[in-house]
């Protein structure tokens, strides 16, 4: 494997990290928050806003990785049943349909990045955050799926092997 292809598979382990790592936070912010509600009767407000922004990020950082590992939801039974051929059909059509539609995600999701920058807009919430770093998940996440994508095109003998 060249030595692009095996950086790209840390960047997406890294980024599958940082997703799996802002879910446990938000789980344990979460669970927190309800002690210190019901037992304390003081409630950390930041909490649901923090969650909403983590409920968006995780999945975009992780998708790729999911897709390198051959974790999306596929209908077995129904592949299972195709020739060989036809699955390998299947297999070049989803993946060109996959990158086509992320490439399209990225494109506008720079430009509403881009928007949001220039309009130096706060999120809505207690407290502000520059919105363009919320939407940012969007693009950057759609980018390298799209990347996933493509690589998903090329025939391998294993998977790549990451830190």
């Amino acid at each position: 494997m060249s030595s692009i292809g095996k950086a790209f598979d840390k960047l997406i382990y890294a980024m599958a990290f940082l997703g799996g790592v802002m879910i446990l936070f938000a789980m344990a912010a979460v669970c927190l928050d309800v002690v210190m509600r019901y037992l304390f009767n003081r409630p950390m407000s930041w909490v649901l806003q923090v969650c909403e922004y983590i409920l968006l990020y995780a999945p975009f950082l992780a998708a790729a990785w999911v897709l390198r590992e051959d974790g999306h939801i596929k209908v077995d039974i129904v592949l299972s049943l195709m020739s060989p051929g036809f699955q390998r059909f299947v297999h070049v059509l989803s993946s060109i349909l996959g990158f086509v539609v992320m490439a399209v995600i990225t494109y506008y999701g720079i430009e509403v990045v881009g928007e949001l920058y220039l309009s130096s807009q706060p999120t809505l919430g207690s407290y502000r955050f520059p919105q363009f770093a919320i939407t940012l998940a969007v693009p950057l996440g759609s980018l390298v799926l799209a990347v996933q994508f493509l690589r998903r095109l090329r025939p391998r003998a294993e998977k790549p092997q990451v830190p």
